[in-house]
């Protein structure tokens, strides 16, 4: 199951389309992969996605609609500022979040930064990072460890400047750009 909302934007709205100016590349990150449309979207130019979504219900979708798309890589996780479990709250279609106090939910979820994440799966570098993680953004760029892996790092679209640390990635070498949709840094 694809939400239309989420179809329409990222297929007929083209809201990632400046990731074509990257040409054919190896490796992209879809964090906050939701029912997979960006990885769908972005299959032809990547060698491989790895597609990440922490909500469960989410997760299932995700996994049915790319079953038959052997680059993509799906994951059951969450990004995060450090590497412990954590929960997700709400879980409606992109409302929801990640939650690391200590109250036992049925919604338990691993989280990972992305340097771990980087790391686990032996990724050289990630041509491009999609991010669109509900007010995540912010844990995953200031994370103690990223600036250890943000080299690795050339590409980052998302939706919303508001949500992320813009001086800390600028600290660390990227130029941002922002377009109709939300925000690029490039390297």
């Amino acid at each position: 199951m694809i939400i239309r909302r989420f179809f329409e934007e990222v297929f007929f709205d083209e809201i990632y389309k400046p990731v074509r100016e990257l040409g054919n590349k190896r490796t992209a990150i879809d964090l906050g992969a939701t029912a997979g449309e960006f990885s769908l979207w972005a299959y032809p130019q990547f060698e491989f996605i790895y597609a990440i979504e922490p909500v469960k219900k989410q997760f299932n979708f995700l996994k049915e609609n790319v079953a038959d798309f052997p680059k993509i890589t799906v994951f059951n996780l969450a990004l995060g500022d450090n590497n412990r479990g954590g929960h997700m709250t709400n879980g409606a279609w992109g409302g929801s979040s990640l939650s690391l106090d200590e109250t036992p939910t049925d919604n338990e979820i691993e989280v990972q930064t992305l340097m771990t994440f980087i790391d686990k799966n032996n990724l050289e570098t990630v041509d491009c990072l999609k991010i669109d993680i509900e007010d995540g953004e912010k844990a995953v760029f200031e994370a103690e460890d990223f600036p250890r892996v943000a080299e690795k790092v050339r590409y980052i679209i998302g939706e919303h400047v508001g949500h992320l640390s813009k001086g800390v990635l600028e600290n660390l070498g990227f130029k941002m750009e922002e377009y109709k949709f939300g925000y690029i840094f490039k390297r």
